[in-house]
């Protein structure tokens, strides 16, 4: 039995982000997946002890002691059999520990307490989860408008005999009932060696806009090549890519929010794969392509959004872009001050070293040992276009220069050299 499901920093700011703005606890709880109660608890929190109460706590017992009254060896029992399992949540640990004679007729603590005990060593001994949740968007829509949604997965480790093994990356309009964007990529003859790149999820995101136009909002799971692993994540070169153009990327909570696109895959196994008359990569991609434009042109979909009509024939619309996208208008499109306004809306959680350092954004920043093994609350400056350093309180720090920050580098252009930027101590 696992722990009892826990909040996460940046659902606790959530919850207060969305109370401020007028929502009432049942329903955020019902928005983000909690209950009432829960919600509640965390806002009143906020109220009376600011945020610095919805931050996690640093590794190492606190100076009260959630298990203090407790015997000594029933805390080291406890200790024990959990760094024996780590994996093991507070109730099978309690169980076990009740087995052994050391603590015969000993008061036990309450598996609440005894998750709460653990939380108090942090990374030493429970493993956080991530905590993928990107700054709000800054292009909200008009009145009334309909969001044109586009959703992005990626299916990994196919393999056609002749060919070797490949992945294959599917872009689907749902609204429209059809495949807008499928793109195989080659991932090894003898063996499955590698994922999509970055570069070439952004490169076929390029080719589909180009069809199709620029979407609102393009989906994604939080697969790790489009989103980062820390437990407060600083945005991807790709994420900041598509807010430039104007777009929200969209990280979805459960696969059956891309269902859509999962569908797709299904398509692709049974009918592109079935009976592959390809030799050569090149003729692959060529019958890939012909297999997509008779599911889109020719043969009636059972999609919801097509009515049992040929995908093009139930939206004409299709043809006309909302946004039209070249390649080359890129440089137009793309507003670097629509990614500097988003990311004034982040907050980002690090955990300084002995030393004062942490990593952020794929570079190494230094607070001082003034601020050695403390939290550091990163935000974005709008004024100086640096990111801002604070303590775990609020208080302001330093600034963080942030010339790797660039359309250059975002926009993967072939001139790009990365340079790893350091602040001084």
């Amino acid at each position: 039995m696992s722990n009892q499901r826990k909040t996460t920093f940046a659902e606790r700011q959530q919850f207060v982000e969305m109370h401020q703005q007028g929502s009432t606890y049942q329903a955020i709880g019902e928005a983000c997946g909690w209950k009432e109660s829960t919600v509640k608890k965390h806002c009143l929190t906020y109220q009376h002890h600011s945020e610095t109460a919805l931050q996690p706590r640093k590794a190492g017992p606190v100076c009260r002691g959630i298990l203090s009254t407790f015997e000594g060896v029933v805390r080291f029992a406890i200790l024990r059999v959990k760094k024996q399992h780590p994996e093991w949540g507070a109730v099978v640990v309690l169980d076990e520990v009740a087995q052994r004679a050391s603590v015969k007729g000993l008061p036990l603590p309450k598996p609440a307490q005894t998750a709460a005990y653990f939380q108090q060593f942090g990374s030493r001994l429970v493993s956080h989860k991530r905590n993928l949740r990107l700054p709000p968007s800054v292009t909200p829509l008009s009145e009334g408008e309909t969001a044109l949604v586009f959703q992005l997965d990626m299916q990994e480790r196919l393999q056609v005999e002749s060919l070797g093994y490949f992945n294959v990356l599917q872009i689907r309009a749902p609204q429209w009932g059809m495949t807008v964007g499928c793109y195989p990529h080659q991932a090894g003859e003898k063996r499955w060696q590698r994922k999509v790149s970055q570069v070439e999820a952004r490169d076929d995101c390029r080719t589909t806009f180009e069809q199709w136009g620029l979407p609102d909002i393009l989906q994604t799971d939080k697969d790790k090549v489009l989103t980062p692993s820390d437990e407060t994540p600083f945005p991807t070169d790709f994420t900041l890519w598509l807010v430039g153009l104007g777009i929200q990327h969209k990280l979805i909570q459960r696969v059956t929010q891309n269902a859509s696109v999962e569908r797709a895959h299904r398509t692709f196994d049974k009918q592109v794969l079935s009976g592959v008359p390809s030799d050569t990569w090149s003729d692959f991609l060529h019958h890939v392509k012909q297999e997509q434009i008779r599911l889109r042109e020719r043969i009636p979909s059972r999609a919801k959004a097509c009515h049992g009509q040929i995908p093009i024939q139930a939206h004409p619309e299709a043809h006309t872009p909302k946004r039209p996208y070249r390649c080359g208008w890129e440089s137009q499109l793309f507003d670097m001050q629509k990614v500097f306004h988003y990311l004034a809306g982040g907050k980002w959680l690090r955990s300084a070293s002995a030393k004062g350092q942490f990593h952020f954004a794929d570079q190494i920043y230094s607070v001082g040992t003034a601020h050695a093994s403390q939290f550091i609350i990163i935000t974005f400056d709008l004024q100086t276009k640096q990111f801002a350093a604070h303590s775990q309180t609020g208080v302001f720090i330093k600034h963080l220069p942030a010339t790797w920050l660039t359309e250059t580098r975002i926009r993967s252009l072939p001139e790009y050299e990365n340079v790893n930027v350091q602040s001084d101590t």
